[in-house]
């Protein structure tokens, strides 16, 4: 059975090719650049070092049938038809409490997933619109939606609700979801897999840090905690998103400003952050000028990581101690500083790492901790595609 998977968002579409009878992936990439007359499609074919092709798609529809085509060019696809294409899995940002595990998608669930945009308005349409265009291309195969909330449907109401007024909770929803769902369960369970700790015994702090990030704490298998809330917006300081704030200034802010809840929208998502403490145009040249003694870099960087161990700290308590931790996605695979900073000054919990060893991996898996380190650390490669692929099979069989 050959499984594609699809995760469209605002910044551009990802995309993995399993094949299910020897755990195989045929093919991954990205589209990035959609809407411009430059986007660029970036297509691994195996093991073979990418492909990238240019061209003009203005929309996600268009993105999609260039993916599809990729797939079965002659010459860099890796399926001789589309007719080879067995099922459609997509990973979908917020399900609510409705949706607690994978789900066939019919005309009730695309309508609960343009409903639930109201509260992930920067993600649910995206990924909508990935549903749609790919239907219409394989209109006759099942199609399964795999969201990022449904991991987090064992937090406990004391890790979930908010100091608000009950009502909120009750009448609308107001509670905390947390995302990168498939992310953490892959990068947690991939890192006790490594470490000989069974999954459903391990105390795993994944960090997923990309251009969304969060922290999660996973106990026995379920997760008890994690740091983003009603939206991808609260918890840590992100690439370009705010993270926790005092409302207070949030609403200060609004009124000096004279912006509309479109434009505060924008500033928090998309103006914040890395990129807005440090005025720069990506977290590699924040990276760069850190190392150079910039100070809005030096500042941005110490501010992003303050924030993560924030969140690390409080979670070791709530999880009464860690035997794993665990980094994922780019800012965390790519950058060993950013690794070192996290764990800097933790040797009294446990954590102890192998400078030497951390220093040499970049986006490749593998641990490093020290020998004596009593919490094992892993750099895991971010693969959330991989596991939704896996659970569209385990729901389809």
């Amino acid at each position: 059975m050959n499984i594609l998977v699809f995760d469209c968002e605002v910044y551009g579409i990802e995309y993995v090719l399993w094949r299910a009878t020897d755990n195989t992936v045929l093919a991954r990439g990205d589209v990035t650049g959609v809407g411009t007359r430059s986007a660029m499609l970036r297509h691994h074919l195996g093991a073979q070092a990418p492909h990238q092709l240019v061209a003009e798609k203005a929309t996600c529809r268009d993105a999609i049938k260039w993916v599809m085509s990729t797939l079965t060019d002659p010459k860099i696809g890796a399926l001789g038809d589309q007719s080879e294409i067995n099922a459609v899995g997509y990973r979908v940002t917020h399900g609510a409490c409705k949706y607690t595990k994978p789900v066939l998608i019919n005309s009730e669930v695309m309508d609960d997933i343009a409903d639930f945009a109201e509260f992930a308005p920067k993600h649910n349409p995206y990924n909508l619109d990935g549903i749609r265009a790919v239907r219409a291309i394989l209109p006759d195969i099942p199609h399964v939606a795999v969201f990022d909330t449904s991991y987090y449907q064992t937090l406990e109401p004391r890790a979930y609700l908010y100091g608000l007024p009950y009502k909120y909770y009750s009448q609308h929803g107001v509670r905390k979801y947390g995302f990168h769902g498939p992310s953490h369960r892959y990068a947690a369970e991939r890192a006790c897999f490594l470490s000989g700790i069974p999954f459903s015994e391990a105390r795993v702090l994944s960090m997923h840090l990309g251009r969304g990030a969060s922290v999660t704490a996973t106990k026995a298998g379920k997760c008890v905690e994690t740091s983003m809330g009603f939206s991808p917006l609260e918890g840590l300081v992100m690439e370009t998103r705010c993270g926790d704030i005092d409302p207070e200034a949030v609403i200060y802010i609004m009124a000096k400003e004279e912006l509309t809840l479109r434009n505060l929208s924008d500033v928090l998502h998309r103006r914040s952050g890395v990129l807005g403490l440090s005025g720069m145009g990506d977290f590699a040249e924040v990276v760069e000028k850190a190392k150079a003694g910039d100070e809005r870099a030096v500042n941005a960087l110490a501010v992003f990581v303050h924030s993560i161990r924030k969140y690390l700290g409080a979670f070791i308590l709530e999880l009464g101690g860690a035997d794993i931790i665990v980094f994922t996605a780019f800012m965390a695979e790519g950058y060993p500083v950013v690794r070192q900073m996290v764990c800097e000054g933790l040797e009294f919990v446990g954590v102890k790492l192998d400078e030497q060893v951390n220093s040499s991996v970049e986006f490749a898996e593998g641990e490093i901790s020290a020998k004596d380190s009593k919490v094992k650390v892993y750099t895991i490669p971010h693969n959330e595609e991989l596991i939704i692929a896996q659970r569209v099979y385990q729901h389809l069989s």
